[in-house]
């Protein structure tokens, strides 16, 4: 009977120290998750000084299909996977808006008013906007004052977030000088939801002597590869979610257990951390 109390002893002590270890490794992977969101600052800063090296010299040979390779390297192999840092922007009317309080993924194009578009673009980013603003967050942001923009703004669609910001006023100068002179503009960064940078890519340009049909044809079909990247990851995510809640009603009571107790503990975790900064 003694032997049986310790087996039986032995055995709960066992389970007690496996749930544990779930736990542990179940914690250890969700911080790994968390540390591994590096904000696109930080890449950029990383990269940008040996990639000017590289992209100068390129342009020096007037090489230009090596420079593109190299703006296709870092962006791929430094900047996709990234979180573009919170920062604001200005609408022509109203208070300032956190890039955070998007809530869909965003198709976000940085402007300057010296910059002239193909003849085409705007349209073909207008008839998208249409068509797929209930989906994605279009924002086109201006490095200008608000009187600049008041001259852009009859241009765009009610459908097309018009913002801007002025560099040398901006509290975000940090992100803001890395986001506007790093990779230049007019520039195009593709974000989900979570502002997690799914790609970042060039405005295509042509000759000014394009007919305004060719001028259209050509923008549109560069801009919707953007769109359509942006709605398969949001099918993707979908997808997921529904496999997901699928995969809860399989679960054990134990998982169930362990992610409850996972829960509290971050709720206790940030509580702490809020103490703590106030």
């Amino acid at each position: 009977m003694a032997l049986y109390y310790i087996s039986y002893r032995n055995l709960f002590i066992m389970k007690k120290l496996l749930v544990l270890g779930i736990l542990s490794l179940y914690f250890s992977n969700s911080f790994a998750q968390e540390e591994r969101q590096i904000p696109f600052s930080v890449a950029i800063s990383a990269h940008i000084v040996k990639y000017n090296q590289k992209i100068d010299a390129a342009y020096k040979d007037t090489d230009l299909e090596r420079a593109e390779f190299l703006f296709d390297s870092l962006v791929s192999n430094h900047l996709k996977g990234t979180y573009m840092d919170n920062f604001s922007v200005y609408p022509l009317k109203g208070d300032p808006i956190l890039l955070r309080d998007y809530e869909k993924p965003i198709f976000l194009i940085t402007y300057a008013s010296w910059c002239v578009p193909g003849i085409g673009e705007i349209p073909a980013l207008n008839d998208l906007a249409d068509r797929f603003h209930d989906q994605i967050d279009f924002v086109v942001l201006f490095w200008d004052n608000k009187e600049k923009l008041k001259e852009k703004i009859k241009e765009y669609n009610s459908n097309i977030h018009l913002v801007h910001i002025d560099e040398k006023t901006n509290q975000d100068s940090y992100i803001i000088n890395k986001l506007k002179h790093a990779l230049g503009f007019p520039m195009m960064y593709f974000m989900d939801e979570n502002k997690k940078i799914l790609d970042i890519r060039k405005i295509v340009t042509h000759h000014s002597s394009e007919t305004l049909s060719n001028s259209y044809n050509i923008h549109f079909n560069s801009l919707s590869k953007g769109v359509s990247l942006l709605i398969a990851d949001l099918d993707l995510n979908t997808a997921a979610e529904v496999k997901a809640k699928e995969n809860e009603d399989e679960r054990t009571d134990e998982e169930r257990n362990i992610d409850e107790e996972y829960e509290k503990y971050k709720r206790e975790r940030d509580s702490i951390n809020n103490k703590k900064n106030n």
